[in-house]
């Protein structure tokens, strides 16, 4: 092994190593967290419909008017007394690495889709297998995207259209997604949108082990924090890089010793508080076009597009800058 090729191994052990000590610090980074959700009071506790004993993954429903319910794959009866409507479009939520559907990204994007709109919302939890070591996380992502994409497969058979299915996968559970949707042999799933992808091990692994645009009729990216824990390339048909993409305005700096936690905590996260802002704002964050990524990197996108970053209905294919407030509404409009 040469030495630069030594080196950044070193460097990508050492990143890893980082993201397990503060990926779970991503709560409570913003005083002003979305109005709506500021306060998140869980009225049905996720902890008591996830089975302690149950299997590694699971996928709790969540239908306005219906109590919530932990369905397994298979289980037909189930996905009838779910109150599962397969006439609604349906969100499917995977967290990343040390998170679990207990924790606010899920929780606070749940609420924003409820609030605005009939949907089948699930949350897929698969805790047990990222919740220590990064490098065995890998390897649980891999085993948790299975598990999703024999539960599309199975709601398909139920009667849900695949079109209709869009799973939001963040940083590690981006690539959960996209293994899920390269799996499914019968079609393919409506879209998937990716929250700031994990970076580290993932930059050199095949496409069916990480997400890319073949995984869905529309791959939609978020990148926030490509200058430590995602990655930089696009990953998608449409790929968004907020004020860059490296760093996000009103996050602590990296440099200062004191608050590296709350750094790369607040920055990896801010992708998916975006995303939760554009849920309850369609016209949040309207986008500049880029050529190539370098313009984007140095916000010398100056092609003004009637693209809005996570309103799908606007998409048109290429690299997309978008500029933010420091803190919330994030919006700059």
């Amino acid at each position: 092994m040469s030495t630069v090729a030594a080196a950044a191994t070193a460097m990508s052990v050492l990143v890893a190593s980082t993201f397990l000590l503060v990926v779970m610090m991503a709560k409570g980074q913003d005083a002003q967290r979305l109005a709506a959700s500021a306060a998140i009071t869980n009225k049905n506790n996720i902890s008591q419909l996830l089975e302690p004993n149950g299997p590694p993954v699971q996928f709790i429903v969540f239908v306005n008017g219906q109590k919530p319910y932990n369905l397994k794959i298979g289980d037909f009866r189930g996905f009838e007394d779910s109150g599962f409507n397969t006439s609604l479009p349906t969100k499917i939520i995977t967290h990343g690495f040390m998170s679990s559907i207990r924790e606010e990204i899920f929780v606070m994007m749940k609420n924003a889709y409820l609030s605005t709109g009939d949907y089948n919302v699930v949350g897929m939890d698969w805790s047990v297998l990222c919740e220590f070591e990064y490098f065995s996380a890998m390897k649980g992502a891999q085993l948790a995207g299975e598990a999703l994409n024999n539960f599309i497969n199975f709601i398909a058979r139920a009667g849900v259209n695949l079109e209709d299915v869009h799973v939001i996968g963040h940083s590690l559970g981006a690539h959960v997604a996209g293994i899920a949707g390269d799996g499914i042999k019968n079609g393919k799933l409506g879209r998937i949108t990716g929250l700031d992808p994990a970076g580290p091990g993932y930059n050199d692994v095949p496409p069916n082990l990480r997400l890319d645009p073949g995984d869905a009729k529309l791959v939609d990216v978020i990148h926030t924090y490509m200058r430590i824990l995602s990655l930089a390339q696009p990953l998608g048909h449409v790929d968004f890089y907020p004020n860059g993409g490296r760093f996000q305005p009103g996050c602590p700096e990296l440099y200062d010793i004191w608050k590296v936690t709350e750094s790369i905590a607040c920055n990896h996260g801010r992708a998916y508080m975006y995303f939760i802002e554009s849920i309850l704002n369609e016209k949040a964050f309207k986008s500049q076009k880029c050529a190539n990524v370098d313009e984007a990197i140095y916000s010398r996108c100056f092609e003004e597009s009637d693209v809005y970053m996570g309103q799908a209905d606007t998409y048109k294919y290429g690299l997309y800058y978008v500029k933010t407030n420091t803190k919330y509404p994030f919006s700059l409009t």
